[in-house]
């Protein structure tokens, strides 16, 4: 299986047409998207009207006879879960949000919560382990959310106990395990980059990463994980995959006018060979 990896597309639409470009180009089995599909230089509420869009690129993708697995990510408006879950009924597309699904005989698994950030929209944000809720000191404004009338509404009450309702990315993690049938064919879409890794560095150096997620790594041994979320971390830091045990982790990061994404070959349940589409082989 030719399997492409990336995410963060949102940061320019016109990454969408490179994309369908790319795919071309690549001819890929499967492209694996771990979030933020959509621009938010309009402001998130906007991002409804621009789903036609998506829809479009996607099935360009689709008739070239490439199956796509994606999740949404922590800048996309939850409210299009459900048209991404008709999507999937459809057939255009295999919207993976906490599930899982067998898609060239690999099981692909979704996850898009992330741990607290100082942006407002708190909407995918979870605590990230039950002992260690990693809620961030410094706010840029007072917590939000869309209500189901895709307008702003600030989070009632003390924020620290809208994370407890939540629940936990482990927990998260922790429900999708057992629905896993054979760890070791398993690609994990995960929006967050895991902690420890440099897979996680902002540009002013903070490292930012779940260590809920790296817990999982280190104890669970899927065969593959993409991650994005830190778009700049590769170029800080000059890393764009690690080893893990038996696991390969990703993070390709995305910037400028580029498409940046990695082609992953796979044979035999085993990774071969691997390819960033700016850093090359490493």
């Amino acid at each position: 299986m030719k399997l492409m990896a990336l995410s963060d597309i949102h940061q320019m639409s016109d990454k969408w047409k490179k994309l369908v470009k790319a795919c071309k180009k690549e001819k890929p089995d499967v492209v694996a998207i771990a979030g933020d599909l959509f621009p938010k230089n309009d402001g998130i509420i906007n991002q409804i009207k621009f789903v036609k869009h998506v829809e479009k690129y996607i099935d360009q993708i689709k008739n070239m006879d490439i199956e796509v697995v994606l999740i949404l990510g922590n800048d996309d408006n939850q409210l299009l879960i459900p048209k991404f879950q008709e999507l999937d009924e459809k057939g255009l597309c295999h919207f993976v949000h906490d599930k899982v699904k067998v898609v060239k005989e690999y099981e692909f698994v979704g996850m898009s919560w992330v741990p607290d950030y100082p942006f407002t929209y708190k909407f995918w944000v979870k605590a990230d382990l039950p002992e260690d809720m990693h809620i961030c000191i410094e706010q840029f404004g007072e917590p939000i959310v869309l209500n189901s009338e895709n307008k702003f509404e600030e989070i009632k009450g003390n924020y620290f106990n809208y994370l407890l309702k939540k629940g936990t990315i482990k927990e998260q993690l922790d429900m999708l395990i057992p629905k896993v049938q054979n760890m070791n064919r398993s690609i994990w879409l995960i929006h967050a980059p895991p902690a420890f890794m440099k897979l996680d560095v902002c540009g002013y150096g903070e490292e930012v990463g779940s260590k809920a997620i790296t817990f999982f790594l280190e104890h669970n041994n899927p065969m593959l994980t993409i991650h994005g979320h830190i778009h700049e971390s590769p170029e800080v830091t000059g890393i764009w995959k690690k080893q893990v045990g038996d696991t390969l982790v990703i993070q390709n990061g995305q910037l400028y006018y580029d498409l940046y994404y990695s082609m992953v070959k796979i044979e035999d349940d085993k990774i071969l060979e691997v390819k960033h589409s700016i850093y090359g082989y490493e």
